[in-house]
């Protein structure tokens, strides 16, 4: 089935060079071999087995990207890996064109973390901070009155959140309250609001405000059990897209984890492909409201992917 070139940004990724992290401020993450981790006392696959020193480096994603015809991406952190602002900015100065990154501060530090954020930010080449619910939750409230100068710098300076809230619904009361205080304040909610964590549909209502997006990152984990179809996604995409606008959503993949089960190709092709929605549809879902969002240049002529070999 030949496919008409979309504009594909990935909305949520990641990026680390050494990794080095821990499960929610308290079980340590650290690398292997193969693609494997070990998490506390566990050892597992985290990532393709291909991935032999286990860094997932922006060369190996941008392989992937110029594979399957993807124009960029944007650097969403996470505690599992360890932070990694310094080599954020390093993907920032040599492929400016082709990244966004958010910083990730230190939400444990919380008398500290305000400060930390604004002075990454000011370090310059971040559009704006990631917040890690799902490690937080329990620990740190979204709305501690010691992250309101956080927010009031962000919406200031017209910055962004990235908020992977935590499974359920709690921790969005705690951002509504945020939001009365901030109502312009730009977010992009992960993981498509964990659909199949019971996270709608309070995480998905949350999206009505303004300036507050969706991005898919993750979501072929959410029905990895459906495999490579995805019929169960494809729905929540269309629900969503139904009770907020497909203005408001975005594609992502959460590379490099997801590639445990499925190809990157994969991760992108189900939607490509669906009749679920429109041409008109796809392309804003794909690539045009990530464009918009972050400031991505849409390119002219549009990247086509490779053809593999075994099409011949």
């Amino acid at each position: 089935m030949n496919q008409p070139p979309h504009f594909v940004l990935d909305a949520h990724m990641h990026c680390w060079d050494q990794l080095s992290g821990m499960i929610g401020n308290q079980k340590p993450v650290t690398p292997l071999k193969q693609g494997r981790i070990r998490v506390g006392e566990e050892v597992m696959q985290g990532m393709p087995p291909t991935f032999l020193d286990c860094r997932a480096t922006a060369e190996r994603v941008l392989a992937d990207w110029d594979w399957v015809g993807v124009a960029g991406g944007v650097l969403v952190q996470e505690y599992m890996d360890g932070e990694q602002n310094d080599y954020s900015l390093q993907i920032l100065a040599k492929y400016p064109d082709r990244f966004r990154a958010y910083c990730l501060p230190d939400f444990f530090r919380t008398d500290d973390v305000a400060d930390e954020a604004i002075g990454l930010i000011r370090s310059g080449g971040f559009c704006g901070v990631k917040i890690c619910g799902g490690h937080v939750e329990g620990q740190v409230r979204l709305d501690d009155e010691r992250l309101m100068p956080m927010y009031a710098y962000l919406d200031e300076h017209d910055l962004r959140i990235s908020l992977d809230f935590a499974e359920g619904e709690a921790q969005v009361a705690e951002f509504e309250r945020v939001l009365e205080r901030f109502p312009e304040l730009q977010v992009a909610v992960g993981h498509f609001g964990l659909p199949t964590r019971q996270g709608w549909p309070a995480q998905l209502r949350i999206v009505h405000h303004p300036r507050v997006m969706m991005e898919s990152g993750g979501i072929v984990w959410l029905y990895r059990h459906e495999g490579p179809e995805f019929p169960g996604a494809l729905e929540a995409i269309q629900r969503a897209r139904d009770e907020v606008g497909i203005e408001k959503l975005m594609w992502g993949s959460d590379w490099p984890r997801t590639m445990c089960d499925f190809t990157y190709a994969q991760s992108l092709d189900f939607v490509r492909r669906t009749d679920a929605l429109n041409e008109e549809e796809k392309a804003a879902f794909l690539g045009g409201n990530a464009a918009r969002f972050y400031g991505f240049p849409s390119p002219e002529p549009q990247r086509q992917p490779i053809p593999p070999i075994t099409a011949g």
